[in-house]
This record gives C-alpha cells, structure tokens and sequence, in this order.
C-alpha cells in the first residue's frame, strides 16, 4: 500500500508539469505572433501618422500663406501654429522624432530686372528754378495758373467786358465758394437774355458796373435742385397722394391725401451776405397704374457784385412747376422752392423787378390729390447809395388741385434791404479757385536710370498744391500713367519730401523721361498758394537697373521613420512641396500673366520676408508671428520694351514647370517670352516687341518671427 501511493504522486506531479509546460508554450507562440504582428503593423500604423502629419503641415503652410497675402497694407501682427510632430502610435509606437523648421530672410532671390545695360554709375538732379518753370511750363497741357521763371501761381481771369444785345447767353454757375465770373462791364439790352446753366449751382457775377435795361432779364428759374433734391427737398408721396413742396425763403406746402409727402423745411437766412439755390419738390404717387407726377425743380440763385448797379428788367429766380398726376389714380407732383438774389454794390438803382415765387404743386388725376406749393425764396439787396424800389416778388407757390383732395400752399419767401458801405471786389487780385501747372519732359539721359527723391518748396497761403509724377520709355509718354490715376503726392513729416521709388506712376528704374504736374486750388478769391521749387534726384546704376527684389523663405523639413520626407516651403507667396522624387506647387505665387491685346501684361505682388534668421528642431507645436512692415505700389500698368524676371531657388524646376504652364494659357505667342533653369536660377524673359510689356507691381515686406 504504501508503495502504490508514491507513484500516484509521482504521475500528478508529471501530469502538473506537462499543463505548465504547455501553457507556456502557448504564451510563447502568442507573444511571438503577438510581436510579429506588432512589428509589421506599427510601422504601417506610424507610416499612416506620418502621411497624416505632412498633410497638416501642408494645412499650416495654406494658413501661413492665406494670412501674409491678408496683411498687405494692414498695420497688425498674425500668428500661425506650426504642429512639428506627427501622432505617436500609442503603447508599442516608437517615440516620433521631431520636424526641422528654419526661416531665412537671404535665401531664395527673387528680382525684376529691365535689360537696358548699365548707366556707368553717377547721378543727376532735375532743378527748378535753376532751369526755370517758364523753360518747363507746357502751356498746352496747363491751366489757369501764372508762371514766371521763379514761381507758380493761381491766374486770374482775363477782365473784359459782357454785353448781351438782344440774343441769349448761358452761364454755369458753382455750388461751391468762390462763384467766380469777373468782367469790366455787364451790359444787358434789347430782349437781351442772361440765362444760369440748370443745376450749375450760383451764378456770381463780379463787375464795375451791371446794367439790365427794362426789356432784358437774367433768369435762373428752375436751374436749381432737382425733384426731391437740396436742404429742403419736398418729400414724396405714397399710394396715389400728392408730392410735398419745397422750402427754401419759407416751408413748403405738404401734399394732398392720407399719404402726402411733407412739405420741405426753410432754410439759410434773411440778412447774411450769403445766398443758395432752391430746392427741388416731392414726387406724386400713382395708385393701380397711376403715374404720379414729378416734383418741380428748385431755383438757381443769382449774385451780383458791382460799384455800379442798374436794374430797370427783371431778375427772376422762380421755382420749378410740378407736373401733374396722369392716368388712373395719381398725385400731382411737389412745387419746387423759390431760389436765391443778392445784389451788392456801391451806387444801386433799382426799379424793376426781382422775383423768387415758389413753383405751383402739380394737380391730381381722377381720385389722386394735389401736389404742395413750393415756399418762395430769399431776395437781399446790400447798397451805399442809391434808389432801391423794386418790385419784390416773393410769394408761395399754389397747391395743386383736382382730384380727390388739395395740396396746402407753401410760404411767403424773404426780402431784405440794407444801406451798408460797399468794398469794392479784388478784381485786380482776384484768382481762379483751381489751376495746373504741366511741366514738359525731362531726359534724364540714360536708360539705366533708377529715382529717388522728389522735394518741392510752396507757400500755400492755407490753401493746397497737389503734386502727381510720371514716367515713361519714350518721350511721348504715350504709356505713361494718366494724370488723373496718377496718386496725389503728401508727405506724412509735412516737409515735402516723397520717395519716387514708391509712387505707383513712376517706374523705380529704366524709364528715361519724367514729368510733374502740380495742382492749385484756393477757397478763397484773393490768395493763391504758390510753389517755388522743384527738385528730383537720380542715379544711373552701372548694371542693368533692378526695378524691385525680395527675399526670404519659410521651409518646413520632416524626420519621418517611415514615410517619404518632406519639404514644405514659403516662398515669393508661393507654397511649394518637396520630396525625394520631386515636387509641385500646393499654392501658386501671386503672379499673374495675360495678353492685353498682343501686349504681355503681368501682375505681380512680390513678398520681402524679413527678421532675424532663426531655425527651431523639435516636436512641439511652433507659433509663427508675421507683421506688416511695409507697403509699396512699384509700378501701376507702367510698359517697359522688356523685361526679365530672376528666381534663385532650391527648387527650380517648380518655378520653371509652374512658369511654362502658366504661360502657355495666357493667350500669349511664345515668341513674347522665354523660359530657362540653369542650376538654382529661373530666368523668365518678357519681350514688348515695340508696344512694351505691362506692368503692375506691388511689394509687401513681411516681418517674421518663430
């Protein structure tokens, strides 16, 4: 018995032995499918992070680009997060190594050169007076302005004499001080008519002496305020009410029915030295194809100034009538108000009549209702001596009627007489309120010429000169920038300097001719501003002149384990990708490139990346600061005989593949460019073949910070 119990224990313990070695052994076969599996798996998991990470990096780079496009001319900082490492594979991944990022402000040249040869060096300056204005003064192209050899000056107008004999005459007058006509005598007889151009604004007239004998007139009735137009415009109507009136002297009449316009609210004053034009009324409304009638047009205003004054006619300035409502249901329209008179002189004689009733409102058709009256206007007569017994006329315009129901009348205008001593108007130094000076070309004598700065030297008087240059590749200035695109020049230290380099209608190198124009303008009929001086400085650079160059790229470069490496750059405004088999580009630069009628025109907005070189490896996600520096338009649709674009780069076949293709859908005949890669340069060719080659250009620097 004891014998038979040792071996029971000896086959439990074999049998206990063979379960653990088998268990183990299958642990063992699974830890080794297990890491078999792993090994194969972990690294298609990583590659597939990795692939993943390269496409938010091309993300960042699209933001990057999208917010240093946004900042141009706009004075403010944007950041833009980097993400340098891909997602690690969790428990058995590998630890990702981080990204490379560097920005270098020196790398990647990009520049715009015009192939005219070099200038030999030195410089020049284009000086007046030492040449003198009347040497450059193109008195073609110039307008109401005095020049002598040392300075320039508002003109005034030639004083002649004005007679109307039995004929008509139009007049414009201004709705802005001075309302300037000057003459010796005004004489205006036998039916004679002196009529003010509609909606000119006052017409002003300085004299010695105005004389209207009893047959003639000087007539501004209705030149004013168009319908629903000036201080005190009559409102419209609705539904098929009547217009409202306009004011002016006194307030308008509103308008018939339930919906009527409102009449217009008076305005200016009784006494002042000061006068206007009328207002224009409201319009009528048509109910169910009702056409409503037009409010009536306001009055011009009329001026005189003159030691001697003579009124035996009639000086009118009467509002406009309204039309009335027509077809169907349809309110008349509102009366226009009554205009402005002022008479000022030394000896004044009137007996005639000076009238600025306001315009009738316009009737209503069927079941519409009247128009309001238009308010008459203001009359003022300032004299030393004299008899003044004129016949005022000053009365409100009428309502309109008919129809279902009546406008209102507007009010009684103003009449005022003063007996106040008289200053004689500065006929003898009196100026043009604005004037232009157009010098003739300047050759500065090269080709090869790049400009500097333009000073000027004015006395303004509190008033203003503004200064505009051009250049062009030929004499002609036939391509030249229009004066009325060329920018107005100001410098912001007030002490007339300008930096030509910057100036859109001025080429920064490689136009031969310049020329300047300076615009005068005065508030006031006595002073004038003057300018003095003109200077512009250039240089001839010994190479072929550089119109503009930037530089700076941003490149992101990957450390992968498994999938292809990366290179993601910035640069010239352009997002290039890159890896072993080759590259493209994910955003295309700020290039563009048409044909303007067989003339090569390109667009081009260059991008300077400056700051301090930095370059930063890790996997932490990196912030990326850009700020606006500055801001230059280069060239505004100059035309150069050719020109040539320069890129040195790391990835010259992009440029050159991304330039070949872009040509080739601009409509252009290749034999208008070139394109060539020769190592790290891209050198693209524009030929103007006697037209020239168009040209927009802009620059942005860009301060960057990682």
């Amino acid at each position: 018995m004891p014998t038979n119990k040792r071996n029971k224990s000896i086959m439990q313990s074999e049998d206990a032995q063979s379960t653990v070695i088998g268990t183990v052994l299958v642990i063992g076969i699974f830890i080794a499918g297990l890491s078999i599996y792993f090994s194969t798996q972990v690294p298609e998991w990583t590659k597939d992070f990795e692939s993943l990470h390269t496409a938010n990096a091309e993300d960042d780079f699209s933001e990057l680009k999208t917010l240093i496009d946004g900042i141009k001319g706009e004075r403010f900082e944007r950041t833009t997060n980097i993400k340098m490492c891909p997602d690690e594979v969790p428990i058995f991944g590998i630890p990702p190594p981080g990204s490379n990022l560097n920005f270098n402000p020196e790398d990647e040249r990009f520049e715009i050169v015009v192939p005219v040869g070099g200038g030999g060096g030195g410089s020049g300056i284009w000086t007046i007076p030492n040449s003198g204005f009347t040497y450059y003064y193109d008195e073609e192209e110039s307008n109401k302005v005095r020049v002598s050899p040392e300075l320039v000056t508002l003109s005034g107008p030639t004083i002649t004499d004005l007679i109307i004999d039995n004929t008509e005459m139009v007049l414009t007058g201004d709705t802005y001080f001075p309302y300037d006509h000057y003459y010796n005598r005004v004489i205006i007889k036998n039916n004679g008519v002196l009529s003010v151009s509609p909606g000119s604004g006052v017409l002003k007239i300085f004299a010695s002496s105005i004389t209207v004998d009893a047959s003639s007139r000087i007539d501004a009735d209705g030149c004013g305020y168009s319908a629903g137009t000036g201080t005190g415009y009559g409102g419209s109507a609705m539904d098929d009410a009547g217009g409202g009136g306009a004011g002016y002297g006194g307030d308008g009449g509103d308008g018939g029915g339930g919906k009527g316009g409102e009449g217009g609210t008076a305005y200016g004053d009784e006494t002042s030295m000061f006068t206007q034009m009328g207002s224009g009324g409201g319009d009528g409304s048509g109910k169910i194809g009702g056409v409503g009638g037009s409010g009536g047009t306001g009055s011009g205003a009329i001026w005189l100034d003159a030691e001697e004054i003579t009124i035996e006619g009639t000086i009118s300035a009467n509002g406009g009538n309204a039309e009335n409502g027509s077809v169907g249901a349809a309110g008349g329209g509102g009366g226009g108000s009554g205009g402005g008179i002022l008479i000022y002189g030394k000896d004044v004689t009137i007996s005639g009549t000076l009238s600025a009733n306001g315009g009738k409102g316009g009737n209503g058709y069927s079941g519409g209702d009247g128009g309001g009256g238009g308010g008459a206007g203001r009359i003022k007569v300032f004299y030393e001596v004299g008899t003044v017994s004129p016949v005022y006329l000053v009365e409100r315009g009428e309502r309109g009627d008919v129809g279902r129901g009546y406008g209102y009348d507007g009010d009684d205008g103003t009449d005022y007489e003063e007996q106040a001593t008289y200053t004689a108007s500065p006929t003898d130094i009196a100026y043009y309120s604005s004037g232009y000076f157009v010098s003739t070309v300047h050759d500065t004598g090269n080709d090869a010429v790049c400009y500097g700065e333009m000073t000027w030297d004015t006395t303004l008087n509190k008033q203003d000169i503004v200064m505009k240059v051009r250049t062009d590749w030929n004499e002609s200035m036939a391509c030249a920038t229009p004066w009325d695109d060329c920018p107005e020049l100001s410098s912001d230290s007030g002490e007339n300097v300008i930096d030509l380099s910057g100036v859109g209608s001025v080429s920064p190198a490689a136009h031969r001719y310049v020329q300047f124009c300076a615009e005068l303008s005065t508030d006031k009929d006595d002073r004038t501003p003057i300018l003095q001086q003109f200077r512009a400085n250039y240089s001839f650079p010994t190479g072929s002149p550089i119109l503009a160059n930037a530089s700076g790229s941003i490149k992101f470069s990957s450390n992968y384990l498994y999938y292809p490496n990366q290179e993601i750059v910035y640069e010239h405004g352009a997002v290039i990708k890159y890896q072993r088999e080759g590259g493209f580009m994910l955003q295309v630069p700020p290039i563009f490139i048409s044909n303007e009628g067989g003339i090569p025109a390109i667009e081009i907005s260059m991008v300077d990346l400056t700051g301090a070189n930095y370059s930063y490896s890790g996997g932490t996600t990196t912030s990326m600061k850009s700020r606006f520096k500055t801001y230059n338009l280069l060239a505004y649709e100059l035309r150069y005989p050719d020109f040539t674009i320069n890129i040195t780069t790391d990835y010259p076949s992009v440029w050159g593949n991304w330039f070949n293709k872009t040509l080739e859908k601009s409509g252009l005949d290749d034999s208008y460019f070139d394109v060539s890669v020769t190592g790290k340069n891209v050198e693209v060719n524009f030929y103007g073949k006697g037209d020239g080659v168009e040209l927009y250009l802009e620059k942005t620097a860009v301060e960057v910070e990682i």
